[in-house]
């Protein structure tokens, strides 16, 4: 029973670790990178189109959880 038990642990343990691995994901838009897992997503902006003749592009960071943004700070 005990080793049953062990498994299963095992089992839920390996689980959980595979939904908190991110994958990286390059963007063709300016040179964005995302980092994709089950449960989250983190994209650090660098998109090309921003409104500012000095800076021409967008600049910051996105965090998703579940597919919900949670935090967004760019600089447009």
């Amino acid at each position: 029973m005990k080793k049953k038990k062990t498994l299963v642990a095992a089992v839920v343990a390996f689980v959980l670790l595979l939904l908190f691995i991110p994958i990286r994901r390059n963007y063709e838009d300016g040179g964005s990178a995302g980092y994709k897992a089950a449960l989250y997503e983190v994209i650090k902006l660098h998109e090309l189109g921003g409104n500012d003749e000095t800076n021409p592009y967008i600049e910051g960071i996105e965090i998703k959880i579940l597919g919900m943004t949670v935090y967004r700070d760019t600089n447009e």
